[in-house]
């Protein structure tokens, strides 16, 4: 079952018109853990994606995509959404936990947390 980050990977290879080999040596991965993350039965690993967009030098939308991609095919958190927007909302939110400020973080909770006494 192809993934949506496999789709994506492969679509920029078919854009570039590269192999999987070439795509592998541009990423300094092995040909084996390219097709194992575009066939589904490997999640890509923290920092994959950036490296990716840093390697195709991707920006805006194609590198949002990719993001995306990633966060849906990921299987290292658990989410429950009923929608895209959810998922994408958590997707980012994760991405970015690290970097938001306390003060951003409390906002964040506060509208959870408002959510919960409704």
């Amino acid at each position: 079952m192809t993934t949506e980050i496999g789709k994506e990977l492969r679509k920029l290879r078919i854009d570039e018109e590269e192999r999987l080999l070439d795509m592998a040596a541009r990423l300094e991965k092995s040909s084996a853990f390219i097709s194992a993350v575009e066939r589904g039965t490997k999640a890509p690993p923290q920092g994959f994606v950036d490296l990716v967009i840093k390697a195709y030098r991707l920006a805006g939308d194609a590198a949002a995509s990719l993001h995306r991609a990633a966060d849906r095919s990921r299987s290292n958190f658990t989410l429950e959404a009923d929608s895209l927007l959810a998922r994408d909302t958590a997707g980012l939110m994760a991405r970015r936990m690290n970097s938001l400020s306390e003060a951003e973080l409390n906002n964040i909770i506060g509208i959870l947390k408002k959510k919960d006494t409704e």
